[in-house]
């Protein structure tokens, strides 16, 4: 991937039948990576909300802490 093809070098029937092997082949793979994208995306929102309750949490313990300190 990423590289340029000679294709005069190529034969004319072979080219049409290995462009079109290559890009069903690349299509594939841009919906797998796609889904895999999708997939981590909603992870990384579940950590960031995940560790907005955290924080949110330590936040309340840390204040109860200072009033049973007074």
């Amino acid at each position: 991937m990423g590289q340029l093809r000679d294709f005069d070098q190529m034969v004319p029937g072979e080219s049409v039948q290995a462009l079109t092997t290559e890009n069903t082949t690349l299509k594939r793979r841009v919906q797998q990576l796609t889904g895999e994208h999708r997939k981590l995306q909603e992870r990384l929102e579940g950590a960031r909300s995940n560790l907005r309750f955290a924080n949110k949490r330590i936040a309340d313990l840390e204040a109860q802490i200072l009033e049973q300190g007074r």
